[in-house]
């Protein structure tokens, strides 16, 4: 099993209530793809601090190869084509558990 997290920081006054509840909505419908993605959560930021980043992905994968499907999903382009041009800073942290 892996644990995988993604955190972004997105452009000053861009990131909304919208574009979060946005990305729990895609992110149940990836979960709901594949088997091998055991949980998929996402959680804003509450605490405004100049380090903090705004929006963080936390998944459980069966195995590596469910990283890769997932990364394909039509979903997960989809979500990266509208929000990765107002993203400033992306972090990814992978282990396993």
């Amino acid at each position: 099993m892996i644990k995988h997290f993604v955190l972004f920081t997105f452009e000053d006054n861009f990131f909304t209530e919208d574009n979060y509840n946005e990305y729990v909505q895609a992110f149940k419908t990836i979960e709901k793809a594949f088997d091998g993605i055991k949980s998929a959560n996402v959680f804003c930021n509450c605490v405004d601090r100049p380090a903090n980043m705004d929006l963080m992905i936390e998944m459980v994968l069966e195995n590596e190869s469910v990283l890769s499907q997932y990364l394909n999903h039509p979903e997960h382009i989809r979500m990266g084509s509208k929000y990765n041009p107002h993203v400033t800073n992306r972090v990814s942290f992978d282990y396993q558990i």
